[in-house]
């Protein structure tokens, strides 16, 4: 049999298996928060030898100072603040590319509907200035020779007012 042990101080201790002093007896040792335990937590009594004895001595409760609670809650907290600024972000970069697409996309048929209609607009244009150029089309120069030649004046289409 092993030697009853004690609660440490500031802590509790619960028998998982055994009566507490008998061989194969398991004990583990809990400390309330804002303490940290010394030693191990869980103990078993064992024959060594002739001997039964705890696999190794009664723990202790030893309380936590502020500042390295404090230190934690930091390191917590500015995690959590991390994540939501890369939440933020990851947001705000899917948002300018789903923008630019379909900015992307309107130019694309803007682009599309302009060129049809300079199209179609070429080509009222060609119907309506066919009659026109064939008659002012052609300039009678009378040159050095004296002798009369016909020849056509270059016409260039302006669409800068489209």
């Amino acid at each position: 049999m092993c030697v009853q042990l004690q609660q440490p101080l500031q802590g509790t201790f619960q028998v998982l298996r055994g009566d507490g002093t008998s061989v194969g007896t398991v004990i583990v040792f809990h400390c309330p928060s804002g303490h940290q335990m010394v030693g191990s937590g869980l103990l078993t009594c064992a024959w060594k030898g002739n001997i039964a004895e705890w696999s190794s001595g009664t723990p202790m409760c030893k309380t936590v100072p502020l500042y390295e609670t404090f230190g934690f809650k930091v390191a917590v907290i500015s995690s959590i603040v991390s994540c939501a600024i890369i939440m933020l972000m990851s947001m705000a970069f899917l948002t300018c590319c789903f923008v630019k697409c379909v900015k992307r996309s309107e130019q694309r048929r803007s682009d599309r509907a302009n060129q049809l209609w300079l199209q179609l607009r070429h080509e009222d244009l060609e119907t309506v200035q066919a009659p026109y150029l064939s008659l002012k089309g052609l300039n009678s120069d009378s040159s050095i020779s004296g002798v009369s030649r016909i020849q056509p004046v270059q016409v260039h289409d302006n669409h800068s007012f489209t």
